[in-house]
């Protein structure tokens, strides 16, 4: 396209809202030396902004050094291209050029104060910005040069003091995408061996990072948003370049769009899975899209804007899905295993009032990841009901380290003492080991089996999660089992979304108008938690605990359902065949009955170990079994339909 064209085609997505509000407001605020800054990494802004006259590029405002990290990445350079493009105000370019010139002139020469990841995202920002200046003749040889210098100076910065842990990390990506974007866009201006070195290791960085289900090994969701964009940038750019993009990297970029897509809920909000924000992605997703020739049935759901910085790099006319058009024929699965990363995830459907859940058993990836194995995240009808209650700062301290810690998150801890302890902000003093996950779908519904090794204790003690979705009947049911020698307190959290109300009726919590919820613990209480749906936003939720007093083994229920449907759980002793009058340790057999009204219910029967003496078949509230996991569901005590699990 001509650049007359693309102003034209920008100012049309401007006029029919393809494009967001903000960069013209942010646009304004610049003007003024007003900077509003996102949340680190997130895709849309906070209300936190800051008049600074002159810039202060080496003291921050607010005392959070992610500050001036953000300022000199220089991403509020897109939003004086972007409101110049849609009004053809010169204001908007001249501040633009003078933000860019100003950092050259107070940073260039204090490398001491930059960080490899933001200088890697200031030269992906400076593309689109030194293209425009050049094709509008808006700089002197002079300053064309200074800018080439400046942009060697930054690419020598960053090879030579990239190390191998960036190979596994965020940051590695976010380095080499820079100087290959660049590179792509202004082949003369940086030596081959540079843009070689990085596109090497670029590719060394998604095959490591990047499994073959598309989640990045960090565990964030968020981090694996960065990387995702980062790699749609590269091939954008590459793609107008005319430049043959490498089969690993559209294959890694495909795999993180099918993954990234499973962490939108219902309210396509992004899922708080570690370091993450509650955010929409509508305008990455179809850029994505479009890219990688990938359309998606989800894009029907979201808003038709387009990601601007990532449109400008590819200097290309993009089709938005209209809300009636259907793109793909192919649907969307409503379950998927990421066996490799220990993420499974399940939903009704993909309408925005869909049931849906999170289930996470994997390795903890790098400081982004929480103290979270055994975590369950729900919603009901579209709405959240348990949650994961986010990251709120970097800064090491009280909220940082609790918000990371296993008490935050819906998942257990025996005898007082957490699995994973964080040590500070990114580093923890020990971790659990996840030993094993599974999904098994049955005829009603789906089951993920989930065991992880807590080695905090003396003798690591082995927990096991079931976690068993009746689907069809829309209830959900969480089974914990702990093998561990000795006398002991299980401990479970259950973190409630923070817009539900919590009300006790007889031995059933009513979770607002959206779920009831009950337990078979000895003890549960309420407490008040911390929840932060985006960085440096910090709110409360209230927080279930129970607790029940074991020896060597015990086995603990919990139920959720919508709140239309009344629901109550009780454990079942077992008898075994042949010697009914027998005690039945809980290790070998144990049953739980969830009641729902008119006498219908679901027994379901456990056995934990093998029964080596004795028979082997046992009855439950004169229902027999034999197996690991039965599910019976029943009218009174007749059985209309059994499902044999496992």
């Amino acid at each position: 396209m001509t650049e007359t064209s693309w102003t034209t085609y920008i100012q049309q997505l401007s006029q029919q809202r393809h494009l967001t509000d903000d960069a013209r407001k942010n646009a304004d605020r610049l003007l003024k030396n007003e900077f509003l800054f996102d949340s680190p990494y997130a895709m849309e802004p906070t209300q936190v902004s800051y008049t600074m006259d002159p810039i202060t590029w080496q003291q921050t405002p607010n005392g959070d050094p992610e500050w001036l990290y953000m300022l000199k990445r220089q991403e509020y350079l897109l939003d004086l291209l972007e409101a110049y493009y849609e009004t053809g105000r010169s204001d908007y370019q001249v501040k633009m050029k003078a933000l860019l010139f100003d950092w050259l002139d107070e940073n260039l020469t204090v490398p001491d104060t930059w960080r490899t990841i933001d200088t890697g995202i200031r030269l992906l920002n400076w593309t689109g910005v030194v293209a425009n200046l050049l094709e509008d003749q808006q700089l002197t040889q002079e300053e064309q040069a200074r800018i080439e210098e400046a942009v060697n100076v930054q690419a020598t910065y960053l090879q030579q003091n990239y190390t191998e842990k960036f190979d596994i990390s965020n940051w590695g990506v976010l380095i080499t995408t820079g100087i290959l974007v660049y590179a792509a866009r202004f082949p003369e201006v940086l030596p081959r061996a540079i843009v070689q070195w990085a596109q090497q290791k670029f590719e060394t960085e998604l095959d490591l990072q990047v499994d073959a289900q598309g989640m990045q090994w960090e565990q964030s969701p968020l981090y694996l948003l960065e990387v995702w964009r980062s790699t749609l940038a590269v091939i954008a750019a590459q793609q107008r370049a005319g430049m043959p993009v490498a089969p690993i990297v559209l294959i890694k970029a495909r795999a993180m769009q099918q993954m990234i897509s499973r962490y939108v809920k219902p309210d396509l909000l992004l899922l708080q899975q570690g370091d993450t924000d509650a955010i929409r992605i509508d305008s990455l997703y179809h850029a994505s899209a479009a890219l990688l020739q990938q359309p998606s049935p989800l894009q029907q759901r979201l808003a038709p804007v387009a990601d601007f910085g990532l449109l400008e790099l590819a200097h290309q006319a993009w089709q938005l899905p209209a809300k009636t058009e259907t793109k793909t024929k192919t649907p969307l699965p409503k379950e998927f295993a990421a066996c490799t990363s220990g993420n499974y995830f399940w939903r009704s459907d993909w309408g925005e009032q869909a049931d849906y859940w999170h289930v996470f058993n994997g390795n903890l990836g790098s400081g982004h990841g929480h103290a979270a194995l055994g975590h369950l995240d729900l919603t009901i009808g579209g709405q959240d009901v348990l949650v994961d209650p986010g990251r709120y700062t970097y800064v090491d301290g009280t909220e940082r380290r609790q918000l990371k810690s296993v008490a935050a998150h819906n998942t257990v801890m025996l005898d007082h003492r957490a699995f994973s302890l964080p040590h500070d902000s990114w580093k923890y003093q020990y971790v659990a080991t996840p030993l094993n996950h599974s999904l098994v779908d049955f005829a009603g519904g789906q089951m993920v089996k989930a065991t992880f090794l807590d080695q905090s204790q003396a003798v690591p003690a082995i927990v096991t999660r079931l976690f068993i979705s009746l689907s069809q009947e829309r209830l959900w049911l969480i089974v914990d089992m702990i093998h561990h020698h000795g006398q002991h307190s299980l401990k479970r959290f259950w973190q409630v979304a923070p817009q539900l109300s919590v009300t006790q009726h007889n031995t059933v919590y009513q979770l607002g108008d959206v779920a009831n919820f009950a337990v078979t613990d000895d003890q549960v209480w309420a407490s008040r938690q911390l929840f932060s749906p985006r960085y440096n936003m910090l709110e409360h939720l209230t927080r279930l605990e129970s607790e029940t007093w074991f020896t060597d083994f015990t086995a603990q229920a919990a139920v959720l359902s919508p709140q239309q449907q009344p629901v109550t759980i009780t454990p079942i002793a077992a008898q075994q065949s042949g010697d009914r009058d027998a005690v039945v340790p809980q290790r070998l057999a144990i049953g739980f009955r969830v009641d729902l009204d008119n006498k219908r219910n679901f027994l379901v029967t456990l056995q934990p170990e093998n029964t080596i003496v004795g028979r082997k078949l046992y009855w439950f509230d004169e229902t027999e079994a034999y197996g690991s996991l039965n599910i019976f569901e029943r009218q009174g005590k007749r059985v209309d339909q059994h499902f044999q699990v496992f």
